[in-house]
């Protein structure tokens, strides 16, 4: 493990798996922009868990760039971060769980790698406003033909774009 992708702990709560890794389950003190460590304590984070940023300061955070080591995002993981523009995906990532990425209106675009072959319903490009979940026409996804991502946005006619 490398000493700079080492981070203060104290700055997130996880909880160590019987493996050795780590899943975050609340970011204490977000900041507007974030980079998720690849270790906490020593254990690489494979994965985030649902709802991580408390409610009281779910308006602070506009990047997240998750780390290399990640391999599955939780339900609800991300959700309503309304002012969140950016959120950076690593190659590698498996799984983005149901509503994983969920009523973020500001995110307009997102890069989904085609290591990604699992996705949970409304994984993203929806918000849930006025008691429905609806598509949001403005976000475009960026995925890979023939990626998992590409036929999700397909099959839920949302905007995508090949690379």
């Amino acid at each position: 493990m490398e000493k700079d992708k080492q981070m203060d702990s104290s700055l997130f709560s996880y909880k160590k798996k019987e493996d050795g890794t780590a899943v975050i389950t609340k970011i204490e003190k977000p900041e507007s922009k974030m980079v998720i460590p690849a270790y906490l304590d020593g254990c690489a984070v494979t994965e985030i868990g649902s709802d991580i940023i408390p409610a009281g300061v779910k308006s602070v955070p506009r990047e997240i760039e998750l780390p290399p080591s990640l391999i599955k995002i939780g339900s609800y993981a991300f959700q309503d971060l309304r002012y969140l523009k950016k959120l950076i995906l690593p190659e590698g990532l498996l799984r983005i769980d149901d509503f994983g990425i969920f009523t973020c209106p500001d995110l307009l675009e997102l890069y989904v790698p085609a290591s990604v072959s699992e996705l949970g319903r409304y994984a993203f490009g929806y918000m849930y406003e006025h008691a429905r979940a609806y598509r949001l026409n403005y976000f475009t996804l960026i995925c890979p033909e023939n990626s998992a991502a590409h036929h999700f946005a397909e099959a839920a006619e949302l905007n995508f774009k090949l690379i």
